[in-house]
């Protein structure tokens, strides 16, 4: 994977994100999943995490910025997400700060897709920026767990709403 396979799904995401909510565009999430797995940022394939619990999640593989509250719950039904939202640092010295802040896609309980689009849109559009400009363990090293996994719970939540 290269950066540019990042910031092209971004840009596709870009044009078709009102596509997407109307559901006039397929949104294949396999393209979102083949992203998150080729960063290795996580310790299993996306797909891994859809059924497992909150609480095996929080005690094996949480970096704690996701709101966990139903340990038995499976982390697919997860109202939570943590959107990377902007980066900060020397690429040159190779100290990245990406920041984070969260997001629910279920305002009044509620499922908005349009947030879920955002989150997977926005989250690559700083992540491709950061990979164009530096090399991937500077990505691996330092970006949250939870907001990869939220990127990958997002996407599947698209998906499922699209179907």
């Amino acid at each position: 994977m290269n950066s540019e396979t990042i910031s092209e799904f971004g840009e596709w995401m870009d044009e078709n994100q009102k596509s997407i909510e109307d559901k006039s565009v397929q949104f294949d999430p396999q393209r979102v999943f083949d992203v998150i797995d080729n960063l290795e940022v996580l310790r299993k394939p996306i797909k891994d995490y859809f059924d497992m619990t909150e609480e095996d999640y929080y005690e094996n593989e949480s970096d704690h910025r996701l709101t966990l509250q139903n340990p038995d719950q499976k982390l697919s039904e997860l109202k939570d997400r943590v959107l990377v939202n902007h980066i900060d640092g020397s690429l040159a010295d190779h100290k990245v700060n990406f920041t984070y802040n969260h997001e629910n896609p279920f305002p009044e309980e509620v499922y908005s897709v349009k947030i879920d689009v955002d989150l997977v849109n926005y989250s690559f559009i700083v992540i491709g920026a950061v990979f164009a400009n530096t090399i991937v363990a500077d990505v691996r090293n330092s970006i949250s767990k939870d907001a990869i996994l939220s990127i990958g719970l997002a996407a599947k939540a698209i998906a499922d709403w699209q179907a």
